[in-house]
């Protein structure tokens, strides 16, 4: 096993709360796609926002991200720094989505009870034959084509 994709669930826990799998997961050839980090930049945001602000919604989150942009800066650098060096170093590959991985993404999302963007993640790992996912979501355990990394024994 040397291709791992990663899934939002490590972005967003390396980010937020400086989970170390991430790091250790630079060993194997990582790969994501953009739907995976724009969901985790989404998330981090809307953590950020339950931390500042007690409650969180997609609408305060889009009212306070405008607003007060500055309080969300670190969250920005880790995206665009931290990431874009996985990428510009090698680590990290991200993978386009074309037509034939949404299409497939909508009979994965039917057959394994995936929501949207987590059969989208599948279908991507399908179709670039990668057959192991970095992630915290026990629901990629349903896929049978998918092996979930065991994060604790890496």
């Amino acid at each position: 096993m040397d291709d791992v994709f990663l899934d939002s669930s490590i972005f967003v826990s390396h980010c937020m709360v400086g989970d170390r799998a991430l790091i250790k997961l630079l060993k194997f050839k990582l790969y994501t796609s953009p739907n995976v980090i724009e969901e985790s930049f989404y998330k981090s945001l809307y953590l950020k926002t339950e931390d500042l602000y007690g409650k969180r919604s997609k609408y305060l989150l889009k009212d306070k991200y405008l607003k007060n942009r500055e309080s969300y800066r670190e969250i920005y650098r880790y995206f665009n720094e931290f990431v874009r060096k996985l990428v510009d170093s090698g680590h990290l590959k991200i993978l386009p989505v074309n037509e034939e991985i949404f299409l497939s993404s909508l009979d994965i999302s039917w057959r394994y009870g995936l929501l949207p963007n987590d059969a989208l993640i599948a279908a991507t790992c399908k179709y670039y034959g990668i057959k192991t996912i970095a992630t915290f979501d026990d629901d990629f355990k349903r896929v049978d084509f998918l092996q979930v990394l065991d994060l604790d024994k890496i």
